[in-house]
């Protein structure tokens, strides 16, 4: 019942940079993840980088060793966040001048129900996870769909299995912020305000994601519009053009949006132009928000 398989990327790798490269309109959140990321993971270059700036100690870094390896990113579904969690492992590892695996874990984290099944299997995940970043050089346990072994307590109503596997999940974070295991965890979820406060308290770094507004649109379009004589008046058309009530997710825009232009364009035998994607975006409906309007 404990046996977990993860899914397991080495870094660096060519198409992982070029993801982590194609994200575009979150540059901050990237910055903020790779940076906090190689403090938690630093290890010798982050000593190195002590003894030639603060000889004589930094109680900022003491801080940061005491500190939880974990890392939260939540939003709404679309807006990058696995994304990024999938490609930050190519980054991180120049910036470490090391491997890094990055490890996902499955869907079923939680398991089938049985009794002790999710406390067992959360157990193997970090266990493995710990093992492979020692192996590798440096290693990101990723879980997404977090809400799902982090709930709240108070939203549990007293499962006792929920309880358990959370209790283990917060136990793991602590055993390996005493470990000197190279590894951090990412969370990844859509419902933030369902994670239980003590896992929340352990947060080394927490990212919200939101739709891309209108500078971050106009990124999304200069990017998909590579290869196609546009000038910044047709980016800027287009970023205006799909201002909507409802805003669309990035995925709406990178994938939905492509696609549905692309198979306009060879329905029709016809060159992709600013006015077939003008003309696709009007009939592209964003994706409802979590939970309906605000």
């Amino acid at each position: 019942m404990s046996d977990v398989r993860l899914l397991e990327h080495v870094h660096p790798d060519r198409d992982a940079q070029a993801a982590f490269d194609g994200l575009v309109g979150i540059d901050l959140h990237k910055e903020d993840l790779l940076d906090e990321l190689a403090l938690l993971l630093g290890g010798q270059a982050l000593t190195a980088w002590q003894a030639r700036h603060h000889p004589g100690g930094l109680a900022l870094a003491v801080r940061l060793r005491k500190s939880g390896r974990l890392v939260l990113l939540e939003g709404e579904v679309g807006t990058g966040k696995s994304a990024l969690a999938a490609a930050i492992g190519t980054p991180l590892a120049h910036a470490l001048d090391r491997r890094v695996v990055t490890l996902e874990t499955p869907s079923d984290l939680r398991g089938w129900g049985h009794v002790g099944e999710m406390s067992a299997r959360i157990t193997a995940a970090f266990e493995q996870a710990r093992r492979r970043a020692r192996d590798v050089g440096a290693g990101l346990l990723i879980i997404d769909e977090a809400d799902d072994v982090a709930t709240s307590r108070s939203q549990m109503q007293a499962h006792h299995e929920d309880r358990a596997g959370l209790n283990v999940l917060i136990k793991q974070i602590d055993e390996l912020s005493r470990t000197s295991d190279p590894m951090a965890v990412i969370l990844i979820t859509n419902r933030a305000l369902a994670l239980d406060p003590a896992v929340v308290r352990r947060t080394a770094l927490r990212l919200t994601f939101e739709r891309p507004d209108g500078p971050a649109r106009a990124a999304v379009f200069r990017q998909l519009l590579v290869g196609i004589d546009v000038t910044k008046e047709d980016v800027d058309r287009l970023a205006e053009a799909s201002e909507h009530e409802t805003p669309y997710t990035y995925s709406d825009l990178v994938d939905r949006l492509a696609r549905v232009v692309l198979r306009a364009a060879r329905r029709r035998d016809r060159a992709v132009t600013v006015d077939l994607v003008a003309e696709c975006l009007g009939h592209l409906q964003p994706t409802p928000l979590m939970g309906g309007k605000p």
